[in-house]
């Protein structure tokens, strides 16, 4: 299995090179204060969250499902494997955005601890939204292929944006918030490990709707 995260990995090289230097560009836009660090943050893991869709794109093109059964490995590790390497590329991200957090912090551009905690917890939010496109398509792609479930992602965005207009407009969701007060350090403190809980239980979720779709899929 640690064979197919490799070979996930592999495909991945130059989009993860040029990943990189993509958020190097962000990091000098975020220090000479072109762009908010949250915004760098929450760019890089939106980006993440697309990536898996390159690797399915190569392996429909390379026939690799077809080679794979003939391996001795089976659909269930196989769907595992594909997931294991979703969680090492948001956790990748995730790490470079928290270094980002750090030079700021220590060349001062923070300002305060509270500016720091509200980079972290938006960073976050952004991983577990993240997490949740990476939930709501990798099922998709087994189900429909990469091209088709492109759709979907549009229609995924669509969607929240739907949500947070509801929310924040119709539904008074900004004075709501500010009912609840200021939020305290051990509340913010523990948003990114409540948003780490919930990205793991949507990932599981969404590995067995994939486990199923793949089972069930002729190849």
């Amino acid at each position: 299995m640690i064979g197919l995260v490799i070979k996930d990995f592999l495909i991945l090289r130059k989009t993860l090179r040029t990943y990189v230097l993509v958020f190097a560009l962000y990091v000098g836009l975020a220090l000479t204060g072109v762009w908010a660090a949250e915004f760098v943050g929450g760019m890089m893991m939106v980006m993440t969250a697309v990536l898996p869709m390159n690797i399915f794109a190569y392996d429909k093109q390379a026939k690799w499902d077809t080679y794979a059964l003939a391996l001795p490995v089976g659909r269930t590790k196989t769907v595992a494997a594909r997931y294991l390497c979703v969680l090492l590329l948001c956790l990748f991200s995730f790490s470079l955005i928290a270094a980002l957090g750090l030079i700021m912090s220590a060349l001062g551009r923070f300002g305060d601890v509270d500016a720091c905690e509200t980079y972290m917890v938006c960073c976050a939010v952004c991983g577990l939204v993240g997490i949740l496109v990476s939930a709501f398509m990798v099922p998709l792609m087994y189900k429909f292929g990469p091209e088709r479930a492109r759709l979907f992602l549009y229609g995924l965005g669509g969607l929240i944006v739907a949500v947070a207009i509801l929310f924040f407009k119709v539904f008074g969701g900004a004075e709501w918030l500010e009912s609840l007060g200021e939020p305290t350090s051990t509340q913010l403190a523990a948003i990114p490990f409540v948003a780490a809980i919930a990205g793991l239980i949507l990932l599981a979720l969404s590995f067995l709707l994939s486990r199923y779709f793949y089972g069930a899929k002729d190849v």
